[in-house]
């Protein structure tokens, strides 16, 4: 078959091509957020729609379907004069270039396949060091010398089972592990950072100076970071710029419950259960719709089970006092007990600030624009006894979901 500049001729399976050599070169994978180059065959002059057979399957389980495995059309021996198909090995699910180890031997001899480029990988550092937690082992690159995230074909299967990713390349000396989020759901990361991380130390320091409650202060354990999905951050950045010259950010704490063991189990992944709420705000960020499901909120005596400034999403500058709210994702854990909390970025706009122990719905329809009756503030701040207000310590509640987003999460262990 005669390879043309400008024809593109579509075989048999729905995920490999014929290109021309000049076109393909400029073609990137096609599974989101990947940015490497399609898998050109050199063989046969086939492009594949995908970067690796790793990322051909996971696009093709998003869609419902099952990758075939290679077929002769586009998977021939590299031997020159031989037409059979190539080996697939089904265990490791590895497609050799060769339909045998004799073929591979003789097209070594001819000079037609090189030799390892294993010395390609150079030694093992923390920066190009395979992205499965606890291998030293460099990452792997191939012969075009494109570096890979692990260092072979069965470690990213194994990342991929345990629901890791590759680091983001600006983190990858300081992350421990990333992992990628929930299947079927929009693309966001969940980072472990190490001590080295340039923004762990400023992050406990805020922890740990804004616990006021008495007692032994907790120890934090790990911090991760939130990459949000694409939608949830530019609908946080829209309404933010939507606020103009009265945008007023402030990072600050949220408590909340989970259902499995994420972060104090520091293998597991994000679960799937809906109702966890930990891993769906990392997924989702923040629903109006789940606001007052806590079991502190629903045991107020004094407000019936009712908010204390109405329907909205609730947040605190104190730690200690978001701490109340995370009895529910306490866990027992190897002899400890430890528990989780988001610190966030949060759009306070123009804020309303009261000494009162609680308002009405009625009342907060009335000041808060987000309400739709005309009110002129976005926030209600709560003040502290010691500011002259009647709370222990100061709450934050926005009440539209675009303006707040979880930044980081905590994992803390509590002394005492």
């Amino acid at each position: 078959l005669e390879l043309q500049n400008s024809s593109t001729i579509t075989h048999s399976s729905p995920d490999c091509t014929r290109f021309s050599m000049a076109a393909a070169a400029s073609a990137m994978c096609g599974l989101p957020g990947c940015s490497r180059p399609k898998h050109l065959d050199r063989t046969t002059g086939i492009e594949h729609d995908y970067c690796g057979r790793t990322h051909a399957q996971e696009a093709v389980a998003a869609r419902g379907g099952v990758l075939q495995p290679p077929h002769g059309v586009c998977h021939l021996c590299a031997l020159e004069g031989c037409d059979d198909p190539v080996y697939f090995d089904e265990r490791s699910e590895v497609v050799h270039e060769y339909c045998c180890k004799t073929h591979a031997e003789i097209a070594l001899e001819r000079g037609e396949r090189a030799p390892s480029n294993r010395s390609l990988q150079g030694a093992s550092t923390r920066e190009n060091r395979c992205a499965l937690p606890g291998c030293s082992a460099p990452r792997y690159v191939d012969a075009a010398q494109w570096q890979h995230d692990f260092c072979s074909r069965s470690h990213a299967k194994r990342a991929a089972e345990l629901g890791l990713r590759a680091p983001h390349a600006e983190d990858a000396a300081a992350v421990e592990r990333a992992f990628r989020g929930r299947d079927g759901e929009p693309a966001y990361t969940i980072s472990q950072l190490t001590n080295a991380h340039p923004k762990y130390a400023g992050l406990k320091e805020q922890f740990v100076a804004s616990w006021y409650h008495p007692g032994p202060r907790p120890t934090v354990v790990r911090i991760y970071q939130v990459r949000n999905p694409a939608e949830v951050y530019t609908r946080y950045t829209v309404h933010s710029d939507r606020l103009g010259a009265a945008s007023n950010e402030a990072r600050r704490f949220h408590g909340t419950s989970m259902r499995c063991n994420f972060g104090i189990d520091v293998t597991a992944p994000p679960c799937r259960d809906p109702a966890c709420a930990v891993c769906t705000i990392c997924a989702a960020s923040f629903r109006l719709v789940h606001a007052g499901g806590g079991r502190l909120t629903a045991g107020f005596g004094a407000l019936n089970g009712a908010l204390r400034y109405g329907r909205g999403l609730y947040f605190s500058k104190v730690s200690s006092k978001s701490n109340d709210y995370a009895a529910g994702s306490e866990r027992a854990w190897k002899g400890h007990t430890y528990r989780v909390m988001f610190l966030c970025k949060v759009e306070q706009g123009a804020t309303y600030t009261t000494a009162e122990e609680r308002l009405t719905e009625g009342q907060v329809d009335h000041l808060v624009a987000e309400r739709g009756h005309g009110g002129p503030h976005n926030s209600v701040i709560g003040l502290d006894v010691v500011s002259g207000g009647r709370l222990n310590h100061e709450e934050t509640v926005v009440y539209d979901e675009a303006a707040a987003i979880p930044s980081y999460l905590f994992v803390y262990k509590l002394n005492g």
